[in-house]
């Protein structure tokens, strides 16, 4: 599948972007490696797991929705979220201490590529994944992608860990008192909820 795409028209995306303050969410159990990443199902991930691939994004809303909420909210009448999975969260932010060569994906950036749009919008990851295999072996200068968001829209981030040299912990912070959180939970109608007592 990696030889599908063209690096020449690969190259044509890649843009240098210095991040200044991204966010991710991750659990509280992985504190002490706040920018760790292991090979794992997602949507730039290596199919062969050969690689690993650090996720981040503009505002905390989406990094909150990117890696907890998801679609648990589908067609449903109430948005309730439990208060413990939060509170076994952190909001982890992050910058660069250089550019980042990324393939950005946004607006028609996969039909300039030749991809199909699923690389970016399907819920399934297989085309994704194939594109980063493709990326990763054939544009050894590339350290990621620039997305949207399906969820959000906002800007998204997936780092090879090629790169993880070049990223860098601005704070870490509790997600459920994290000001973006609590604007996310009044703009999206959740409520947290307590167990049972």
């Amino acid at each position: 599948m990696t030889g599908s795409y063209d690096p020449d028209r690969l190259r044509t995306r890649l843009h240098s972007v210095r991040l200044g303050r991204v966010f991710r969410v991750i659990h509280r159990d992985r504190r002490p490696t706040p920018l760790g990443a292991a090979p794992a199902p997602s949507r730039f991930s290596d199919p062969l797991d050969r690689y690993s691939v650090l996720y981040a994004s503009d505002t905390v809303r989406c990094a909150f929705w990117e890696t907890l909420a998801r679609n648990r909210f589908a067609r449903r009448r109430r948005r309730e979220l439990p208060r413990s999975e939060v509170e076994a969260r952190l909001v982890v932010s992050i910058g660069s201490t250089g550019p980042l060569a990324l393939i950005d994906l946004r607006g028609d950036g996969p039909v300039r590529i030749g991809a199909p749009s699923a690389v970016a919008h399907d819920g399934n990851h297989a085309a994704g994944r194939a594109l980063s295999a493709a990326v990763h072996a054939s544009v050894p200068e590339a350290d990621g992608f620039l997305f949207a968001s399906r969820f959000t829209g906002d800007a998204c981030v997936a780092v090879f860990d090629r790169a993880f040299g070049r990223l860098g912990v601005l704070g870490v912070d509790e997600l459920v008192r994290h000001a973006g959180f609590l604007d996310a939970l009044d703009d999206y109608d959740i409520v947290l909820t307590e167990p049972p007592g």
